[in-house]
């Protein structure tokens, strides 16, 4: 390894730890997080690695050295600054934060609006829902947490790497790139709406999913083409937004609409 830092207050940890906490660079705990982050194209600018590594942990360590990454042996004191989790991995790796645009997300399917979903949990849950249903991508309006925090991040599973996300796109532009392109823009409704069956003929289809306390803002609520709902027993108000989101997914899913025709 090129060096070795063993106090908490370095000022290289120091600024790793600033970089993370502003979301200034995504964190990759632990081999197996970074091993995925490598496949899906993503190279870390540094990893900072503790000094007794299990075999799967110095092979990650290698891949990331292979593939450009600058490794730094640090004491456990010190690593433990970069992560929030209650018993730090031996590798903690800073990459950059991915973007994406627009026009790179996959019309051909799906693809999910987040309408100022604030809880990191949700966002996460949803991306790793969007994954495994087959997602073109998602949107994520002003308000929504970012799925690079280290809380939505990890119930991303990963997923946050390999789905297209575009995030900052104000409500109003992401209801004017459904207008040009042609999509139909439906919403998630807990108390109104019809069978989500009525999408599954729909293409290009951008899915609405509005803020856990407020719903979909007043643009996108305004611009919908119309309503789905989930049939919920009559003492249940409404569903957790990434549960809701998920039904939903799966239920459109091409797998599952080839099923029930």
């Amino acid at each position: 390894m090129s060096s070795r830092i063993d106090s908490p207050t370095n000022p290289r940890i120091a600024a790793a730890a600033r970089a993370a906490r502003e979301g200034e660079a995504l964190v990759l705990e632990g081999a197996r997080t970074i091993v995925d982050a490598l496949e899906a194209g993503l190279v870390p600018d540094v990893l900072f690695a503790a000094p007794d590594l299990l075999p799967v942990e110095a092979e990650a360590t290698d891949r990331a050295r292979q593939a450009g990454t600058a490794i730094v042996e640090v004491s456990p004191r010190a690593l433990s600054r970069l992560s929030d989790l209650g018993s730090t991995r031996a590798l903690v790796a800073l990459a950059p934060v991915p973007s994406s645009t627009l026009a790179a997300l996959d019309l051909a399917r799906l693809v999910l609006l987040l309408d100022g979903l604030q809880d990191p949990a949700n966002v996460g849950a949803i991306l790793r829902a969007a994954e495994a249903f087959g997602a073109g991508g998602v949107i994520l309006t002003p308000g929504t947490a970012s799925p690079f925090g280290p809380k939505a991040f990890r119930a991303s599973a990963g997923s946050a790497l390999r789905v297209p996300v575009v995030r900052n796109v104000l409500s109003t532009d992401a209801v004017r790139w459904a207008r040009r392109t042609g999509a139909t823009i439906a919403g998630a409704d807990s108390h109104d709406g019809q069978d989500p069956d009525i999408l599954r003929s729909l293409a290009p289809l951008v899915l609405a999913i509005g803020s856990e306390g407020h719903g979909l803002s007043a643009p996108v609520f305004d611009a919908l083409d119309l309503r789905v709902r989930i049939p919920l027993a009559p003492r249940v108000e409404s569903l957790n937004a990434a549960v809701a989101t998920g039904i939903l997914l799966y239920a459109l899913s091409p797998k599952t609409s080839a099923e029930n025709r």
